[in-house]
């Protein structure tokens, strides 16, 4: 053996649960990481962005007993992290987190980013595992999707909207064109154009039941497409990379 290669019972056991969005890949994790107590990892760029919180579903992520962990906490004006840098991130708080737990879930649907760690599984210092979440059928999907929008657009108290979010990067000229490229925001940007709604006010007053329902169907349309290419792409990373059965609570145990 080589002074840098690690003995396989010295290597912590990392699993992956990509997917879609909107599939249920936080769920996922929950139950994975109550069953076996170890950390979980988002493997997401926009969730690092501390005032995006509820258009990147970062918002009502945590979750008692469960210890979960941002590749970092930035805002909307420190500009986005690149696939390299955020693979970076990843790596580093994986490796640190395996030093101090035998095992590591690693949650994620950013296509950039897992694309980045796939090209780099030769050199992981892991044991690492795989498992993809599938599509639903389209009608549920978009079903669930629009339900998600209703809400990232209405949240309960004191959450802050979608609308809210957005109207606060509008106000800068200079993340007006980071901001478009978000999914959600797109959409509502959109159906700002059609109504002849002002961006920076969208949150001050309240939407017509029309406007709103056309918002949550067209961000979910939006999100649905994405899901799509999500799913395609992943199939191609991952396809012939899953390791061994389907990972479930006992062989994690066993793992871990």
């Amino acid at each position: 053996m080589t002074e840098r290669e690690t003995p396989q019972e010295a290597r912590p056991q990392v699993h992956l649960i990509a997917g879609p969005t909107g599939v249920g890949k936080s769920a996922a994790a929950t139950e994975l990481a109550r069953a076996s107590g170890a950390p979980i990892v988002v493997a997401d760029r926009l969730q690092c962005f501390t005032d995006l919180a509820t258009t990147s579903a970062r918002a009502g992520a945590d979750e008692p007993g469960v210890c979960r962990h941002w590749l970092g906490d930035r805002t909307f004006a420190d500009g986005d992290l690149s696939a390299v840098e955020a693979t970076n991130a990843l790596v580093e708080l994986v490796d640190r987190l395996g030093a101090e737990h035998p095992s590591v879930i690693i949650e994620g649907g950013s296509i950039s980013l897992l694309r980045e760690l796939s090209a780099r599984r030769a050199e992981l210092p892991w044991r690492l595992t795989v498992s993809v979440l599938p599509l639903p059928d389209h009608d549920s999907y978009v079903a669930a999707l629009t339900r998600r929008a209703f809400t990232m657009l209405a949240p309960a108290a004191p959450g802050r909207s979608l609308l809210d979010e957005l109207a606060a990067l509008w106000h800068d000229p200079r993340q007006r064109r980071l901001a478009a490229s978000v999914n959600g925001f797109e959409a509502v940007l959109e159906c700002c154009a059609k109504y002849s709604l002002d961006v920076e006010k969208v949150a001050d007053g309240e939407l017509s039941e029309n406007v709103l329902t056309r918002m949550a169907a067209l961000i979910a349309e939006r999100h649905a497409e994405h899901g799509l290419l999500q799913h395609r792409i992943f199939g191609d990373i991952f396809g012939d990379r899953i390791s061994g059965p389907e990972f479930g609570h006992g062989s994690w145990g066993r793992a871990a």
